[in-house]
């Protein structure tokens, strides 16, 4: 009898969080994928990590552990996994979940009203939050095997392009609200059918000739990179795909062996603005996309038009609103474009915009060297000036 009313009570419980999303916010439920579709998440990034089935060597786990153990995901931020053919760019989904726990306040008001009834049929929270992390990570390890399972069988074919096939994959990165974090295994290597002799520069170019896409903004973090191939130099193999990454929208926050420390940072939602600048002789159009992190850190991007171009700029520093007055403060981290001798924008450049909420921003990009648009004066630090309205 005690088991049939545990059962019922679950159900009913699980039950309620379909009919009233608000309400499953505060109750636990053995029933991840129920947890996932239910809950809202306390973070607007999302995660999604690609392996490259050609670097799996047979005996080495290391990247495998990497994705159980160091990711640090968030409150019900959303992970998916994909195991990539880069010969065939054939994208396989082996898993897609959200991370299955409460905060601690939510776990204190799910405490709080907890009845008599509730301490009788139902697990501590505490207990239901192991039991459904346990789950998650049972899941998460059966999709690795798979994507290892699957590695036995690559077979090279004439290209070796796990970037192309990201690329070909763009539309996991649609989501207008959301903030990627891509976490790429790969050893670095790209072979592709581009003219034979190119520098890191323009098979970056070939390849965003090719394969183009935007990655909305997504920060990218790619480890398992070696020079065990021994065609290409690791400096320009970097080279090649920070700027590949870059000229498409998403930035390359690290290039290694092993993923660095992450973080659990909580992610605002992606607010994007339409915009106009006008600076150094020319006008043109350009949008602003920004989150702000729980540290009151912000991540932002400005993708100038420039003719049939789009120069996309990251920009990192802090927004901080006192009522209905907002600063948005940020330096430009990159040279853009990433390889060229005389970027239009270079790293260091000042952000400084002002306005009321998220409605209204205007301020100046200020050049901390010459002027390179069509127009510009030597030796003359210029200041664009930037106007943006919410989209």
């Amino acid at each position: 009898m005690g088991r049939r009313v545990t059962a019922f009570t679950t159900f009913f419980f699980v039950s309620i969080a379909f009919i009233c999303p608000a309400f499953s916010q505060i109750i636990t439920t053995p029933d991840v994928d129920a947890l996932c579709r239910s809950a809202v998440a306390e973070t607007h990034r999302t995660t999604i990590v690609y392996v490259d089935l050609s670097s799996i060597k047979k005996g080495n786990d290391e990247w495998g552990y990497s994705i159980l153990k160091k990711l640090e995901l968030a409150p019900r931020e959303r992970l998916t996994v994909l195991g990539v053919d880069p010969s065939s760019f054939e994208v396989l989904e082996v898993f897609d979940s959200c991370y299955p726990i409460l905060s601690q306040s939510e776990i204190a008001q799910i405490r709080e009203r907890r009845g008599l009834w509730d301490k009788l049929t139902l697990s501590d929270p505490d207990s239901q939050q192991r039991d459904n992390l346990q789950t998650f990570d049972a899941r998460l390890s059966n999709a690795l095997n798979r994507i290892a399972t699957e590695a036995l069988k690559f077979v090279p074919g004439k290209r070796r392009n796990i970037f192309g096939a990201i690329a070909v994959d763009k539309n996991r990165f649609t989501k207008r609200d959301a903030y990627y974090r891509m976490i790429i295994f790969t050893n670095g290597s790209i072979s592709d059918d581009f003219e034979p002799g190119l520098d890191a520069g323009r098979i970056a170019d070939a390849l965003v000739k090719k394969y183009p896409t935007s990655f909305s903004g997504a920060e990218v973090w790619i480890f398992g990179v070696t020079g065990d191939d021994g065609s290409t130099p690791l400096e320009s193999k970097e080279k090649t795909i920070s700027t590949f990454f870059l000229s498409s929208g998403a930035h390359v926050q690290s290039f290694a062996l092993s993923l660095p420390k992450q973080t659990d940072n909580i992610y605002s939602n992606l607010n994007i603005m339409n915009g106009s600048f006008e600076g150094g002789g020319i006008k043109g159009s350009v949008k602003l996309a920004f989150t702000t992190t729980n540290e009151r850190q912000v991540k932002a991007w400005l993708a100038f038009i420039v003719g049939p171009t789009v120069l996309y700029v990251p920009i990192e520093g802090s927004y901080a609103c006192v009522q209905d007055n907002c600063t948005l403060k940020g330096t430009a981290v990159e040279n853009v474009p990433l390889q060229s001798v005389a970027p239009y924008f270079r790293k260091g450049d000042q952000l400084v915009l002002k306005g009321t909420g998220k409605e209204k921003l205007d301020g100046t990009l200020s050049a901390e060297a010459a002027e390179v648009f069509k127009g510009g004066t030597d030796n003359v630090a210029v200041k664009y000036k930037l106007e943006f309205t919410k989209q």
